[in-house]
């Protein structure tokens, strides 16, 4: 079984804010298979100690360096953290505190120190997690599905979940006619659907609220409708998965939804790049990093486009957004990934795509809130 922790935007904000002399940023892949972890973990152990070695006393007092050492070793250490691994592991340090995501994404064995954390890693789960909650709803009853990466899929009990259409009705079915004065037929059954409809996002609101993931909704017609029409939560994935249907069993459903979410996504990719054509002949779109680099900084960037396989080190000027390229180092960060986190403290979006996925050979692509 895989073990996954998707980062939320609170998370990465969080740890975009953090400043300290040495911060620590470890991505490797690993592996859910236990017998085979203690690969990753010697390579875990190999990349902390080329960090540490970064390290020299002017950047670290000795005493504060041996807390780091001691917290990355205390990641090493812990038998029972790697039994339970997903794809690749991401690990941010300090001499203070550690924090540790596994992820469903295949990452390459890296390490960065700097001033700030590396968070691109990190930016790429959030931006495409492929990950999802599906509701399968039927007139005969109602379960949740959760979709995280290639992990196998798990129902989610809610206990505010009504049983079936029926149960809220009060009847034994909602389908038979009703007595002379009543609602009866294709309208009766259609108020019926609805007050469950209701009752089922009821039970999903408390779940699905703060959730950065989407929901995908398996259901027949005419109940299908009625739910989207009164549905709370706003992302919702257009279209069903294909060839699933409430009686498929779980797995049957979950790798068909996979499918959809794919598909979702690369639908998206394409309509920002038609949206990023359209925009650049009025000076609200751009690949140049030294412009967005300035609307990041003032907040005129509202998404994103960026391949978090590439690097560009050096600094940005913190207060007007002047670019500074140099070697790779201490003393520099990734440009790209603090013109990510920018963009995501100012309210805007950033997606991690190949650079296949961009509209020219810069490694990344902007939308602005106003021209350039």
């Amino acid at each position: 079984m895989q073990h996954v922790d998707i980062p939320t935007i609170r998370d990465v904000r969080s740890l975009a804010k953090y400043r300290g002399p040495a911060c620590v940023s470890i991505s490797l892949r690993t592996t859910p298979v236990t017998q085979e972890v203690q690969q990753s973990r010697t390579a875990f152990g190999n990349l902390a100690h080329d960090a540490l070695a970064e390290i020299s006393d002017d950047i670290l007092h000795k005493k504060v360096k041996l807390e780091l050492e001691a917290n990355l070793a205390d990641i090493h250490d812990d038998d029972d953290f790697w039994q339970h691994q997903s794809e690749s592991l991401v690990v941010f340090a300090t001499p203070e505190r550690t924090r540790t995501f596994r992820l469903p994404n295949h990452l390459t064995d890296d390490f960065q120190v700097s001033d700030r954390f590396h968070l691109p890693p990190l930016l790429r789960a959030l931006a495409f997690p492929h990950s999802a909650t599906v509701l399968v709803l039927g007139q005969g009853g109602v379960r949740v599905l959760e979709i995280t990466g290639n992990r196998p899929v798990g129902e989610v009990k809610l206990h505010e979940m009504p049983k079936d259409a029926a149960s809220v009705a009060g009847k034994a079915s909602i389908s038979g006619r009703a007595p002379k004065g009543r609602l009866q037929g294709s309208e009766g059954q259609k108020v019926h659907l609805l007050a469950y409809s209701r009752r089922v996002d009821e039970a999903m609101r408390p779940y699905l609220t703060g959730r950065d993931t989407p929901m995908i909704v398996v259901a027949n017609e005419p109940l299908r409708s009625i739910y989207l029409s009164i549905c709370s939560f706003e992302d919702v994935i257009d279209g069903q998965p294909v060839g699933v249907g409430e009686e498929s069993s779980d797995n049957e459903i979950a790798k068909a939804a996979r499918l959809l979410i794919d598909e979702h996504y690369a639908t998206e990719i394409q309509d920002l790049l038609g949206l990023y054509r359209a925009r650049a002949g009025v000076r609200r779109a751009t690949n140049r990093v030294t412009d967005i680099a300035k609307a990041s900084t003032f907040g005129g960037v509202d998404t994103l486009l960026v391949n978090m396989d590439a690097t560009l080190p050096g600094r940005i000027d913190e207060e007007v957004g002047t670019v500074t390229y140099d070697a790779e180092g201490p003393e520099t960060y990734d440009i790209l990934s603090e013109l990510a986190c920018r963009v995501l403290q100012t309210g805007g979006r950033v997606l991690s795509v190949r650079q296949d996925d961009l509209p020219e050979s810069e490694p990344l692509a902007a939308l602005l809130r106003h021209p350039v």
